[in-house]
C-alpha cells in the first residue's frame, strides 16, 4: 500500500514518512535511554499497545524539536532498508582516521566502566619490602646454619644464641706451690670451674637494620687472698691498725656483665655503622671472637699488651669492597674498656684495613690476607684515675703489675695519661691444611704515677710504656676436614640466605704451635718529675725498666663442627733474667719472701669444653 502525505492522516493506511521518521527517532532515543537500565520487554510491550490508544484517542502525540504537535497515530512502521555499502575508496586514496564516538544526548544516561585499578607504588625503601609469604618461602622458625624465629612476611628475625665453655686449669713450675693463699697462690691451684655462661639475642628488622645483645656470668671469688678491705675506719675517724674491715674471703659471688651490645645499620655491602660494645676493630686476633680463637685464650703479645681491653664502646663505620678483596673498620670509641663509661671527654680513633688480593679464587690461598692497624688515643690526667693493664697470662696470672711499693711503703699505681698510640701490621697465609698467621704492633703510651688514695688528685711523675708486641702460629688439620672454625678476624652481624642450602656440617682436628713476645720497657720518670729510688727506670740503675716476656705454646682443637669444642692448650710462659734488675716482668718463683735463684718460667696446662651457635 501506498503511503498519502495527509496532513489529517489516514487510519487506514501507513503514516507519511515525516512521522513515520519522526515516531522512529523518538522510539530510537528511548531505546538509548533505557538501554542497560530498563529491561526491554515492557517497552516491546508499549509499542504494542500503539495502534489501540490510536483509536481510542484518534491521535498520536509526536515530539518536534521544538513543539509538541498532536497527529493521528500511525500505523507500525515497516522495517527500514539495508544501508548501501560504501564504496571502497580507490588505492591512492589517504588512510581514512576514525573519529571518536560522539558525546551521548543530552539527559541520556551513560553506562560506567569501572578503570583498572593503578599499579601499586614501589615501596619508599625497597630493600625494606615484604618478604617471601608462609606458603611457598621457608618455615616461620627452625635451623638454617643458626637457631632463627621469623615473622611471616619476613620483616623481622630473631636469632638466640648461646656460648658455655667448662675449662680445667693446673700450674707447674718453680715456685707454684709455695706461692701463699695471700699473695695470690690460691689462684695457682688445678681447678675446674664456669669460665662462661654467654646468653645472646640476635636478629634482624626492615632489612637493613641488625642487633645483637648479650651478657656474660662467670664464677670469679672475691677477696681471694683476704686482703680486700671495705673500710679504713669509721666514718668521721682516723683509721688505725684495729679499725680496717675486710670483705668476705674467697666469697662466691658470680661476676655478671654486658658482652657485645650493639645495633648495626646497613647503607650498602660497602657502608655500616655498627654502635655499641664489641671487639675493637684492630688487629686481626682481637677481632677473632672468642668462640673461634685458636688457642682457649688470645695470646700474650696482643691480649696482654697490645690491645688489653678487648671490647670497647663507641661506633664503627666498616664495609667491604671489591667483591670482598678490600675490608676497612674505622671507629671512634670512649676508649676506657669493657663495661666503663667514659671517664674524661677525650676519645679513642682506631681502625683496621686489609686486603684479599687474590679473592674470590676458590682456592684455599685465596684468603691470603695482608692488614694494617692504627690507634689514637688521649687520657686526661685529672679524671682517669684506674691503672694501666697488666700483662698476664692466657689463665690469669701476672705477669707484670702495673703497681710498686715506693721507698717509703707506699703503694705507687702506673696509670694511663696522655698520648696513647699503636701501630702495626698482619699476615695470614692458608696453604692446604695449613694456615700461617703473625702480627707485630709498636705501642707508645704515657703514663703517670700516684699513690693510692690520691689517684685523682696528685700525680708524683710522668713516664711511658714503650715497646713491641708480636706473635707467629701455624696450624695444621690433620684429620677431618679444613677450617673448621672460619677466617680469623672476621665479626660480622648475623644473617640467614635462605636461598642458599647450609653448609655441610664440618668436624676435624686442628694442631697449633705458637710463639708470641713481648719486648717493652717501662720508665716512670721519663717525662718529668722526681724519681724515688724504686721506680723503674731510675738512672741509678738499681731498678729494672725492662718488660721482657715470651710464650711458646702448642695446641689441639677437636671441632665436632663450628659449634663444639674440646681444647687442650699447653703454655711456657719465659721471663729471662727476672727476680733482679734486668726484667720487671716475673714468675711464681720471684715472689714471696725466699724467691727461687734463676726461676724465669711459668707453665699452664688448660682444657675446654665449649658449645657456641
Amino acid at each position: 500500500m501506498r503511503v498519502r502525505d495527509n496532513a489529517e492522516g489516514d487510519l487506514d493506511g501507513e503514516p507519511s514518512c515525516p512521522y513515520e521518521a519522526a515516531t522512529d527517532q523518538v522510539e530510537r532515543r528511548s531505546r538509548t535511554v533505557t538501554r542497560g537500565i530498563l529491561d526491554p520487554a515492557p517497552f516491546i510491550g508499549a509499542r504494542r499497545m500503539r495502534i489501540p490508544l490510536s483509536v481510542l484517542f484518534g491521535m498520536t502525540v509526536v515530539l518536534g524539536s521544538a513543539v509538541a504537535t498532536a497527529q493521528p497515530a500511525p500505523p507500525p512502521p515497516s522495517p527500514a532498508p539495508p544501508p548501501p555499502a560504501a564504496p571502497a575508496p580507490p588505492a591512492d586514496a589517504p588512510a581514512k582516521v576514525e573519529a571518536p564516538p560522539p558525546p551521548p544526548a543530552p539527559g541520556a544516561a551513560s553506562v560506567m566502566i569501572d578503570a583498572p585499578p593503578p599499579p601499586p607504588l614501589p615501596p619508599a625503601f625497597p630493600a625494606e619490602g615484604a618478604g617471601q609469604a608462609t606458603d611457598s618461602g621457608p618455615p616461620l622458625a627452625g635451623w638454617h646454619g643458626a637457631f632463627f624465629l621469623r615473622d611471616a612476611k619476613d620483616y623481622f628475625r630473631l636469632y638466640p644464641k648461646l656460648r658455655v665453655n667448662f675449662d680445667f686449669n693446673t700450674y707447674f713450675g718453680p715456685g707454684v706451690s709455695s706461692v701463699a693463699a695471700a699473695d695470690g697462690g690460691n689462684a695457682l691451684k688445678t681447678r675446674f670451674f664456669l669460665r662462661r655462661l654467654e646468653m645472646e639475642l640476635g636478629g634482624e628488622f626492615l632489612k637493613r637494620w641488625t642487633f645483637n645483645g648479650g651478657f656474660e656470668i662467670t664464677q670469679p671469688l672475691s677477696n681471694a687472698n683476704g686482703k680486700t678491705e671495705t673500710a679504713a675506719g669509721k666514718a668521721g675517724a682516723d683509721p688505725t691498725a684495729d679499725s680496717a674491715r675486710f670483705a668476705a674471703v674467697q666469697a662466691t659471688t658470680p661476676g655478671i656483665q654486658a658482652a657485645d651490645v650493639w645495633i648495626n645499620y646497613t647503607v650498602a655491602p660497602w657502608m655500616n655503622f655498627m654502635f655499641g660494645q664489641y671487639n675493637a676493630p684492630f688487629s686481626m686476633e682481637n677481632r677473632t671472637s672468642n668462640k673461634t680463637t685458636p688457642f682457649v685464650e688470645r695470646n700474650v703479645a696482643i691480649r696482654g699488651f697490645v690491645r688489653p681491653s678487648n671490647k670497647e664502646m663507641g661506633v664503627t663505620v666498616w664495609g667491604e669492597l671489591l667483591d670482598k678483596q678490600l675490608n676497612y673498620e674505622i671507629g671512634v670509641f670512649g676508649g676506657d674498656g669493657q663495661n666503663r663509661p667514659q671517664v674524661d671527654n677525650n676519645v679513642d680513633v682506631m681502625g683496621r684495613i686489609f686486603v684479599r688480593p687474590l679473592s674470590p679464587s676458590k682456592e684455599v690461598i685465596s684468603k691470603l690476607q695482608l692488614g694494617v692497624s692504627l690507634y689514637h688515643g688521649d687520657r686526661d690526667q685529672n679524671y682517669v684515675g684506674y691503672d694501666y693493664s697488666p700483662i698476664t697470662t692466657g689463665q690469669g696470672f701476672a705477669l707484670w703489675n702495673p703497681t710498686y711499693k715506693d721507698s717509703l711503703g707506699r703503694q705507687v699505681h702506673v696509670i694511663p695519661s696522655a698520648g696513647q698510640n699503636a701501630i702495626g701490621g698482619e699476615l695470614r697465609i692458608p696453604i692446604s691444611i695449613f694456615d700461617l698467621r703473625g702480627e707485630a704492633y709498636y705501642v707508645s703510651n704515657h703514663t703517670r704515677e700516684a699513690v693510692e688514695g690520691f689517684q685523682l688528685t696528685n700525680t708524683e711523675r710522668l713516664g711511658q710504656v714503650k715497646g713491641v708486641g708480636w706473635y707467629a702460629q701455624v696450624s695444621m688439620w690433620p684429620f677431618g676436614d679444613a677450617f673448621v672454625s672460619g677466617d680469623p678476624g672476621l665479626v660480622r652481624p648475623t644473617r640467614i640466605d635462605f636461598t642458599k642450602e647450609p653448609e655441610r656440617p664440618k668436624k676435624g682436628l686442628e694442631v697449633l704451635l705458637l710463639v708470641a713476645g713481648v719486648d717493652a720497657s717501662y720508665d716512670g720518670g721519663s717525662r718529668g718529675g722526681l724519681y724515688d729510688a724504686k721506680t723503674p727506670g731510675n738512672p741509678s740503675g738499681k731498678t729494672a725498666s725492662d718488660i721482657t716476656v715470651y710464650q711458646y705454646g702448642v695446641g689441639f682443637n677437636y671441632w665436632h663442627t663450628s659449634y663444639v669444642r674440646v681444647s687442650v692448650d699447653y703454655s711456657i710462659y719465659h721471663t729471662p733474667g727476672s727476680g733482679g734488675t734486668d726484667n720487671l716482668a716475673g714468675v711464681p718463683g720471684n715472689l714471696g719472701k725466699d724467691p727461687i735463684k734463676g726461676a724465669n718460667m711459668l707453665h699452664e696446662l688448660g682444657t675446654r669444653v665449649g658449645i657456641a651457635f
